[in-house]
C-alpha cells in the first residue's frame, strides 16, 4: 500500500483576503503559520478566521468572567468551596472512626490535611 501526499500550498492567498488567527488575550491579528502573537507572545488558538482588509473587525476579544463576577470574588469563592470540601472529608473519617470505634484513622488524617491545607494557603 503506497501513501501519497497532496503537496502543500506555500503561497498565501491573493486578492483582498487573507486567512488570520486573531489572538485571545489581547485581540491582535496575527497570520495564520505563526504560533505565539506578535504583540503579547501569548500561544495562538488553532481557530482561524478569514478576514477582508476592506473591513476587518478590530474589536478584541474579551475575557470570560463568570456571571460578571469579579476575578476577586470568583477566587475567594472557590476558596471556601475548596475549604468546606476539606472539612467535609475530615467529617465523613471522622464519622466512619465513630461507626468503627476505631479513632487511629482520624490522626493520620488531620496531619495530611493539615499539610494539604498549608500547601495550598487555603
Amino acid at each position: 500500500m503506497v501513501f501519497t501526499r497532496e503537496p502543500l500550498d506555500l503561497h498565501p492567498p491573493t486578492g483582498n483576503i487573507q486567512t488570520v488567527i486573531t489572538c485571545t488575550k489581547c485581540g491582535e491579528k496575527n497570520s495564520d503559520d505563526t504560533r505565539f502573537c506578535a504583540k503579547c507572545n501569548n500561544k495562538l488558538q488553532s481557530i482561524r478566521q478569514t478576514v477582508s482588509f476592506e473591513n476587518p473587525s478590530g474589536a478584541p476579544l474579551e475575557s470570560f468572567r463568570h456571571q460578571n463576577m469579579p476575578p476577586d470574588s470568583w477566587r475567594s469563592l472557590k476558596r471556601m468551596i475548596e475549604a468546606w470540601g476539606y472539612l467535609a472529608l475530615l467529617a465523613a473519617v471522622a464519622a466512619g472512626c465513630a461507626f468503627y470505634d476505631t479513632w487511629w484513622p482520624l490522626y493520620p488524617t488531620v496531619a495530611l490535611l493539615g499539610l494539604v491545607l498549608w500547601l495550598r494557603r487555603v
